[in-house]
């Protein structure tokens, strides 16, 4: 019999084809998540303050920078709500350490300003969130953290029922991004890592995966007006 002659072993083509379309599906993988990489650091480069249509029931700060607490203070001290929540405060941080880091007058502190010791991750401090404005009957909340993270702090607060109106202030680290306006090395990293986070939240948040909520005995400590 000549190698003409021999028939064809048709079964063994189907590793190779199977080879084939997991490099394809991977590849388009890929080119889907760059392309949503890309699209995502351009929103956040794009994201500015808002401007100001009224001033907001309350303002929260999401703790991870002096910067953020800088900012959320000015605009307290601005009118442009009538509360402050500090949201993700380390245990050991007293409201003192907190007027003295952004040297701030103790008794705007003591008068407007609620720190939240709970929340442990952006998960917690939506929670929180909410829960501090219903407490306080507020309805629409300046939140204002650092540029990146704002998307998903939105995602997140998204989650919550009955959570109020939110107005993303974004706070832009001087570290993460160039004069021309490209993110540096670091700044790279983090979108990158931010990312990634975000992609796990929308794919939380879209098969309804139930995370355990914070204890209904939180400890928040409250400076009443």
């Amino acid at each position: 019999m000549t190698r003409a002659d021999r028939p064809v072993r048709k079964g063994n083509r189907w590793p190779r084809r199977f080879a084939w379309l997991a490099l394809a599906l991977a590849l388009a993988g890929s080119a889907y998540l760059a392309g949503g990489f890309v699209r995502f650091a351009r929103d956040v480069a794009a994201l500015s303050a808002p401007p100001v249509e009224g001033e907001a029931d309350g303002i929260v700060v999401l703790t991870g920078g002096e910067q953020r607490l800088r900012k959320a203070i000015s605009l307290l001290r601005e009118g442009q709500g009538r509360r402050l929540l500090i949201s993700g405060v380390n245990r050991d941080t007293s409201p003192g350490a907190i007027a003295r880091a952004t040297e701030t007058e103790r008794a705007l502190i003591d008068c407007c300003v609620d720190l939240d010791y709970e929340a442990m991750d952006t998960i917690g401090n939506a929670e929180m969130t909410a829960r501090w404005a219903r407490e306080h009957g507020f309805d629409r909340l300046l939140l204002v953290t650092s540029d990146y993270h704002i998307p998903r702090s939105l995602l997140e607060m998204s989650g919550i029922e009955g959570a109020p109106e939110i107005v993303p202030y974004p706070v832009s680290p001087d570290k993460l991004w160039r004069q021309d306006g490209w993110p540096t090395r670091l700044g790279l990293r983090l979108l990158a890592t931010e990312y990634a986070k975000v992609l796990v939240v929308k794919a939380r948040l879209s098969f309804g995966v139930e995370l355990p909520g914070l204890s209904t005995h939180h400890r928040m400590a409250s400076r009443a007006p």
